[in-house]
């Protein structure tokens, strides 16, 4: 099944100066079981419409998908739609197909909760190896909006091409995180991820420093796991990557050939979840690294001292 049509049609509401609330409502509005809601948040540095989405269709259980990103835009310095848009594409285009699915009367259960913001005149900072997308509001604001307390489990969409260890076409997963716990995904969604891209899975090799808040003056290979810090649920991340280096700030690199299969992997893997045939982690195996060396939360979500 193909993304692109709910990819394309997202991306020409986003590609805008100004998105108004109702041509996103319109993204879901087939749906009965669907709600929406808006907030327009203001920072120092602009101000973004913070987006969420339910789709609760009884039974079975709850999953988060979260766009994570700067921003769709930089303007007035950049024009267009910008590399960092990413994860906000995937994760409209997932709730639009969801609504789809539910106007034809497929039989999903359990409850799909899709967060992203959209910020189309966004900041640009200096960064290397190349500049980033920057946020009009701090990340913990965001974040804090981003995680829903009902997912019990979080795929986290990123744009993750600004750098120089992931160098790949398409669509990498991360380790999955859990309470500071970096740990392997399951057989299964490996599996997943075969099936949807025709090639062995590909993982991001985050590191202790990726997983630390972004207040820790440590090198972060972008936020695409910070999720974790809000809440106790696994958290994997889904990150569109690239085979060169591409700045955040970058327009005209939009590839359905990444969004495409990132978007479905995503759908795939959600849809199992919440129908409970699929697990993203080993929990058996979590509870033994507790039961060896403890709980490591409090330790790695730790604020600076003052």
């Amino acid at each position: 099944m193909s993304m692109v049509s709910s990819i394309v049609k997202v991306i020409d509401i986003l590609d805008s100066p100004e998105v108004r609330e109702e041509e996103i409502r319109g993204l879901v509005v087939q749906c009965k079981e669907a709600s929406i809601e808006f907030e327009r948040l203001r920072g120092k540095d602009g101000e973004t419409l913070f987006t969420k989405i339910v789709f609760d269709f009884g039974g079975g259980r709850s999953i988060g998908v979260i766009g994570r990103l700067g921003g769709v835009g930089a303007r007035p310095h950049i024009l267009g739609m910008v590399s960092d848009a990413d994860g906000a594409i995937v994760a409209l285009a997932i709730a639009e197909r969801l609504a789809r699915m539910c106007s034809k009367g497929e039989g999903l259960v359990g409850r799909y909760i899709v967060t992203t913001h959209i910020s189309t005149h966004s900041p640009v900072r200096p960064e290397k190896p190349v500049p980033m997308m920057g946020s009009p509001l701090d990340l913990d604001t965001l974040l804090m909006r981003e995680v829903d307390e009902r997912a019990e489990a979080i795929l986290s969409v990123d744009a993750t091409k600004g750098n120089k260890v992931i160098k790949v076409r398409g669509f990498a997963i991360t380790p999955v995180i859990k309470r500071g716990w970096i740990l392997r995904p399951t057989d299964e969604v490996l599996e997943i991820y075969s099936w949807v891209m025709g090639r062995p899975p590909i993982l991001v090799p985050i590191t202790m420093q990726d997983i630390v808040p972004y207040s820790t003056p440590v090198k972060h290979i972008n936020s695409i796991v910070q999720p974790w810090i809000y809440t106790d649920s696994p958290v994997m991340g889904v990150a569109i990557t690239s085979e060169s280096v591409i700045p955040g700030s970058a327009t005209g690199v939009t590839d359905l050939y990444s969004l495409d299969p990132a978007a479905r992997f995503v759908l795939e893997i959600a849809k199992r979840y919440t129908s409970r045939t699929l697990e993203i982690y080993y929990e058996e195996e979590y509870k033994i690294l507790l039961n060896y060396h403890g709980d490591v939360k409090d330790i790695l979500s730790r604020r600076p001292r003052e």
